[in-house]
């Protein structure tokens, strides 16, 4: 295996649903027994993982080989490093400890928010991208909803959209519900929510909601088995793994930069009109 199958966001389960109807009887019962106990199962040697599913370590070895792995070894580093993906930030906070050196920390996080970008980019499907973008570019009117973080860049997306020429609200939580601000959406609207763990169910139940009723719905997650994703028309995925217990926002603003500069080049007449006539009635409210 060249190592590249993880950068491209190839999760094990999709390596091995992939592979699963060329394994052996005994090969599937290992695959079985992974797919139902993962995450622990990484925490098991061949031996232990042979005894579980009755096999042998020679076949233990074979099914890590027809993956693609080089072994059994390579393969549960493999498991280990995608158990750390799915662990909640709040565990992975726990298992940090303070440094003498405070400076390595600023390096840790800028070398983890560059990573969180460029796996983004690797795991951008293009097709979607370009959906996602023209089914905002046609709406009527942008909403956008998000809780906690998600809120942070649900404002933010809907900030840039408006600047990028398209109509544009973003829905705060208030005293009324999402349900009740979004009650009279129709299907020339779109809905943007931005979702990660853990996941809003409020936010969850709206979109649901909306989808429902024929209102394009797109969203920003994490993964795609979030519960937000079934009720998308397009799903965009970002990673925001974080040394603390909250989200990285870095790869998801990254993103929401990239589908506002493009709206605003299919919008370029428009945004430069309403950039003129906004710097004419503002002129002399501003310090050069």
């Amino acid at each position: 295996m060249n190592g590249n199958e993880k950068e491209k966001g190839v999760s094990l389960n999709q390596q091995i649903s992939e592979k699963y109807p060329s394994l052996s009887r005994k090969e599937k019962k290992i695959a079985d027994f992974i797919l139902q106990n993962f995450p622990a199962a990484f925490a098991l040697s061949a031996a232990r993982l042979a005894g579980q599913t009755g096999t042998s370590s020679a076949t233990i070895v074979r099914f890590a080989r027809h993956l693609g792995f080089t072994g059994f070894q390579q393969f549960r580093s493999h498991m280990l490093n995608e158990a750390k993906e799915e662990m909640m930030p709040e565990d992975r906070f726990k298992l940090l400890s303070p440094k003498e050196n405070q400076i390595s920390t600023v390096l840790k996080i800028a070398e983890l928010e560059v990573k969180n970008i460029n796996d983004t980019l690797h795991q951008l499907d293009r097709a979607a991208f370009e959906r996602f973008i023209a089914g905002l570019n046609r709406s009527r009117c942008v909403y956008s909803i998000g809780i906690g973080i998600s809120s942070l860049l649900a404002r933010l997306s809907a900030y840039q959209l408006n600047q990028a020429g398209l109509t544009t609200q973003f829905c705060a939580k208030d005293e009324h519900s999402f349900l009740e601000k979004l009650i009279h959406l129709t299907p020339k609207d779109v809905l943007l929510a931005f979702s990660f763990p853990p996941y809003s169910k409020e936010t969850v139940q709206t979109v649901k909601f909306c989808y429902e009723r024929g209102v394009r719905c797109l969203s920003v997650t994490d993964r795609t088995t979030a519960p937000i994703v079934r009720y998308s028309q397009e799903t965009l995925l970002v990673k925001t793994r974080n040394l603390m217990f909250t989200n990285s926002v870095s790869a998801a603003a990254m993103l929401i930069n990239a589908v506002a500069t493009e709206i605003a080049l299919l919008n370029k007449k428009r945004v430069v009109a309403d950039i003129d006539l906004i710097n004419q009635f503002l002129e002399g409210d501003f310090l050069s």
